[in-house]
């Protein structure tokens, strides 16, 4: 089985100069799941992603979680810092806190290709990009949950659908850019 018959035909796409606003509430809105923000160009080429824990970081950085635990800043100063932190930092586009570290994976290549990525990197959703790099879908741990279910449900469904090229409709709740 081959990862374009389960991945998800739509992640979360965002432009590299979008600002961290428009992503802060994108991910504040209760009917998004998603944890994966792909930072693409204007061909679809894969630039990085962005995580709740990169904005997260920006907005509440290590040394400040750690003064407060250790009890060397109030309440006060910490509300403080965090409003000038999101003043200063509300327009910064995405590309300058995106991660670029993340495996991706191809959409012919074997399912087990993306667990085992995901298991190592201790990730839970890796992009699938084509020759080029352009994104095209997503593989995530719920995909492959997902899988396991309608396995359990049609113990048939790998030969009787091995020449598709979806398996069941995989998408995302939202699309940014």
């Amino acid at each position: 089985m081959r990862i374009e018959q389960i991945m998800r035909h739509d992640p979360t796409r965002v432009g590299p100069d979008e600002p961290v606003s428009r992503l802060i509430a994108w991910y504040a809105n209760p009917g998004n799941r998603s944890r994966y923000t792909y930072v693409v160009d204007k061909k679809g080429v894969l630039q990085g992603v962005v995580t709740m824990m990169e904005l997260l970081g920006l907005y509440f950085p290590p040394e400040l979680v750690d003064r407060h635990e250790r009890g060397q800043t109030t309440e006060p100063q910490v509300i403080h810092t965090l409003l000038d932190s999101l003043k200063a930092n509300k327009d910064k586009p995405v590309r300058e806190i995106m991660r670029q570290d993340l495996p991706t994976v191809h959409a012919t290549d074997f399912f087990l290709s993306a667990r085992q990525l995901l298991r190592e990197r201790k990730i839970t959703a890796l992009p699938v990009v084509d020759s080029q790099g352009v994104l095209v879908g997503e593989v995530t741990r719920r995909v492959l949950i997902r899988l396991l279910d309608s396995l359990l449900r049609d113990p048939d469904l790998f030969t009787l659908k091995k020449d598709s090229k979806q398996l069941f409709e995989a998408t995302s709740e939202f699309f940014i850019g």
